[in-house]
């Protein structure tokens, strides 16, 4: 959900011609329209908490039940949030406002506002169903994490903090990943509109200023992620040893492992930048706390994976060049398409068309946003998902790879073991990593079988992952042929959106 949220929010930033309020009226309506969108939001969020404390309250015992419900209802809230400020953007003339306000300049951070304080709002509303929860989950404990789908109770109880403080947690947990990369892109935009349009457009200047920014990125996201997750490095000792010694290994090189403090809500581990100077792995407290050593190597291994892959820059190539195919087809097709159908509206019902709903139909405006990120989005959930899952899979191969001897019929490893990066793999290192899977799915709340749309559409679900593991251990000669197909999907999208890039290019002129 986080990457299809960034996508998303980088979209609105970039569109630039706003209409105004769709019936007309004084500038003032933007504004007042804005936040009566973030008071029913707010309203909804307060609706659900209030629901679910009233169903603790009458009926204690069925507490899973009542947080399937609860998780349901925080889908469909995160959907009437994004919904809602669309309409505000397109319908109710926030974003024709505030492009005004501002001339264009340094207005997109203004242009965001609406979600963000709907978030907030809707994270003030949240905190009373989750620290009802936790009263029923740990009611012998002062604190938990500021979670509400446990299953198995924390390695150490953390004081449950207040309102504000359950808030500020939130924002730097949940939306930290996608704020950076977004105030990075819009310091991007203002760079752009600072320096003469000349420059920038139709000359090199302009693909110099993408390549700094790119630089910019790379180096400065692991960084800022750092600093705005307050992340620690992992302290001496066996663990860290162990885990040095493996990326030695594996021919890794690291600037640091670092530790995430989720107040022992969330068992993960992440990867973050590209380059070995900055590059870092991050676990969270509460993985390091549930798992073993030898499944804390596996995860490790599984992050290391993605490096061994160049999972990344593939990422960052292919959707490099899905963005600028998209960009043009836009321009070929659909722009031109939508001009094609507001002028025959207009020719067909002259007096039933009014003058505001011509210019939301207008090729620059409403009706392009909403159509661009529509395709955007579904672009982005089912190709690069499709691609994401088979390299989580590739990922997963490396993570049993880093805790296997080599002898495919290994039937248990003991402290003299020596691990090899070469070789078939082993049946217990197989064994090690599908066990820590279970393990993050029993900790992080998530069904094995259907964790929902958005917990499965990058990672695919926890039993499938499972179930293509225990294949290569059963049959070796699963494994390179999957790598064969997935190395030949990957060439395959990266030089057919080359080739139709190249295509549109030459018909842009032409247009």
């Amino acid at each position: 959900m986080t990457f299809l949220l960034l996508v998303f929010l980088a979209g609105v930033c970039v569109f630039e011609n706003y209409p105004a309020v769709w019936w007309g009226g004084p500038a003032w309506q933007a504004p007042l329209w804005a936040g009566l969108g973030v008071g029913l939001v707010a309203l909804h969020a307060a609706l659900v908490s209030w629901r679910l404390r009233r169903q603790l309250r009458r009926e204690p015992g069925i507490l899973d039940r009542h947080l399937a419900r609860y998780d349901r209802a925080r889908v469909v809230h995160g959907s009437l949030s994004l919904t809602v400020y669309l309409l505000t953007l397109a319908v109710f003339g926030w974003g024709h406002w505030v492009r005004d306000l501002g001339g264009g300049t340094g207005t997109e951070l203004l242009l965001l506002a609406p979600f963000f304080l709907a978030q907030m709002v809707s994270w003030l509303a949240f905190y009373d169903a989750d620290r009802a929860v936790h009263s029923m989950t740990y009611p012998c404990l002062e604190g938990a994490p500021f979670t509400h789908a446990l299953q198995a109770p924390p390695a150490a109880a953390v004081p449950f903090a207040g309102r504000w403080a359950y808030v500020l947690f939130q924002l730097r947990q949940k939306l930290a990943l996608v704020f950076i990369p977004l105030l990075l892109w819009v310091a991007r935009q203002e760079i752009v509109r600072l320096l003469p349009s000349d420059w920038v457009e139709g000359s090199w200047g302009g693909y110099v200023l993408t390549a700094l920014g790119v630089l910019a990125m790379l180096i400065g996201m692991p960084w800022l992620i750092r600093l705005v997750l307050g992340l620690q490095p992992l302290p001496p000792g066996p663990l860290r040893s162990q885990l040095e010694q493996t990326a030695q290994r594996l021919g890794f090189r690291l600037r640091e492992i670092l530790v995430w403090n989720t107040r022992n809500g969330m068992a993960n581990a992440m990867i973050v930048g590209l380059v070995p100077w900055f590059r870092y792995v991050v676990f969270t407290d509460r993985l390091l706390q549930e798992f073993s050593p030898e499944e804390v190597q596996a995860v490790f291994g599984h992050e290391l994976g993605h490096l061994k892959h160049q999972h990344m820059f593939f990422y960052l190539a292919f959707l490099t060049l899905s963005m600028a195919v998209l960009g043009s087809l836009c321009d070929v097709l659909l722009l031109p398409a939508l001009a094609w159908s507001s002028g025959w509206l207009a020719v067909l019902f002259p007096e039933w068309l009014p003058a505001d709903l011509a210019q939301w139909l207008d090729p620059r405006g409403s009706l392009a946003l909403v159509v661009v990120l529509g395709v955007l989005l579904v672009y982005v959930y089912v190709l690069f998902g499709f691609l994401s899952r088979r390299c989580e899979r590739q990922a997963d191969i490396f993570g049993c790879r880093a805790v296997s001897c080599g002898d495919p019929n290994c039937v248990g490893h003991g402290p003299d073991t020596t691990y090899s990066a070469e070789g078939p793999l082993c049946p217990t290192g197989i064994r090690l990593f599908t066990r820590a899977l279970d393990r993050v799915a029993l900790l992080n709340g998530i069904d094995r079988e259907r964790p929902g749309f958005f917990q499965s559409w990058q990672h695919s679900t926890i039993s499938r992952r499972i179930q293509f593991l225990l294949r290569l251990m059963l049959d070796p000669s699963v494994e390179p042929a999957f790598q064969r197909r997935l190395a030949a999907l990957k060439w395959g999208l990266v030089l057919g959106l080359l080739v139709v890039l190249s295509l549109l290019l030459l018909l842009l002129p032409i247009r």
